[in-house]
């Protein structure tokens, strides 16, 4: 799952406004601009929701190919007790009960198929609602700093200069004074992310020829 599956309904929405009324004369606008496809992708939670719907997927998956397993192994019984059937040497006895054995596994078969699809149909709906949730969740925290930024610089408006319009057409062709201040998005919402592992540098790392001498 990546941040582009997760953004990709927001690109259709139009951008927005942190102010109520424009001012008397355009001279007097000041215009501020962000990329909210790029702060999205670079904000610390996107990539812990990405990481978390991986890891459901994972698990659903795993669970899925247990019963694929299971169902492949009821496969070859019922391959090797078709042999014996058609074995002229096998007493009708011995037939009677494997065709009896056939009977159950095809039972179970057929009620593991059942299972599997309605696991599948199940899972995909869950992990969907939950993409769709952690998005709405993610923009509507982004959108609320852009805002607070907005008011606290006093931009009269704000675009999204990734959103698209329905024909495929960027909301903002051109702003000739505007300014993007998504790099200061990003940060803000960052700074309470947690610090990255460190990864020693090159002064740290061991003298591997010091330590041969």
């Amino acid at each position: 799952m990546t941040s582009r599956s997760l953004f990709h309904a927001a690109l259709a929405a139009a951008a927005f406004s942190t102010a109520t009324a424009l001012p008397a004369s355009a001279q007097e606008m000041k215009v501020g601009i962000v990329d909210m496809k790029r702060v999205f992708q670079e904000y610390f939670k996107t990539k812990d929701a990405e990481k978390k719907v991986n890891e459901d997927k994972s698990k659903a998956k795993k669970e899925l190919d247990e019963r694929s397993a299971k169902y492949r192994d009821l496969i070859t019984k019922w391959n090797d007790i078709e042999k014996v059937l058609k074995d002229k040497l096998v007493n009708e006895e011995l037939k009677a009960q494997k065709q009896k054995e056939a009977q159950e596994i095809i039972s179970e078969a057929r009620a593991l198929e059942r299972d599997m699809e309605e696991f599948r149909r199940r899972r995909e709906s869950q992990l969907q609602e939950q993409v769709m949730r952690m998005r709405k969740g993610l923009l509507e925290d982004i959108k609320s700093r852009v805002e607070e930024k907005a008011k606290r610089d006093n931009y009269d408006l704000v675009f999204d200069k990734s959103g698209m319009s329905p024909s495929g057409v960027p909301f903002l062709l051109h702003s000739k004074d505007a300014v993007d201040f998504s790099t200061d998005v990003i940060t803000e919402l960052n700074k309470n992310a947690p610090p990255e592992e460190a990864t020693p540098t090159t002064a740290e790392k061991p003298d591997k020829d010091k330590k041969a001498k």
